[in-house]
């Protein structure tokens, strides 16, 4: 869960030191959590990228909301509600949400599915989406010196294109 969902370099030696303090006493305080996730994490790496325990505490609520799969649950039944013409834009906040919603808006993009091979088409299939950002739109320095929390927000965007007989 831990490499899974946090995308943690030091997974394995998170889950152990874990289960080596929980043999000792539960584990009922945040702070608790977070010293036994120090006492894993070698000392350079405390120091870079960040609180040691951030990616932890994300892979932990991941789990435990289902975020990925609400969040794959949500984007289609906000793309249906869209009319024809509408924009469809994402703010994702780290990179699994971001990869989701990148796949998700590139499929409504995409049209001609055949193989290469096939010199024309068959499968009949139009875009049903414009992307309106090529790449994530990241917010500025300034926006960041604004709003710090808006730091590791992406934004994706699409437009509805008109739908075809």
């Amino acid at each position: 869960m831990l490499r899974d969902y946090g995308e943690e370099r030091y997974a394995l030696q998170i889950a152990r030191a874990i289960v080596r303090a929980r043999r000792t006493e539960p584990l009922i305080a945040t702070n608790q959590l977070v010293a036994v996730i120090k006492s894993a994490v070698p000392v350079p790496a405390q120091f870079a990228g960040g609180h040691p325990a951030r990616r932890t505490f994300q892979a932990l609520r991941i789990a435990v909301n289902d975020e990925l799969t609400q969040l794959d649950e949500a984007l289609p039944a906000a793309w249906e509600l869209l009319r024809p013409g509408g924009r469809f834009a994402a703010v994702s906040f780290h990179s699994l949400e971001d990869r989701r919603v990148k796949r998700f808006l590139a499929g409504r993009a995409r049209g001609c599915v055949c193989p290469p091979e096939i010199p024309i088409c068959v499968c009949g299939r139009e875009p049903e989406a414009e992307l309106l950002t090529r790449r994530a739109v990241a917010p500025t320095p300034g926006e960041i010196a604004a709003n710090p929390r808006s730091k590791s927000a992406h934004l994706r965007a699409a437009r509805r294109l008109e739908e075809h007989g």
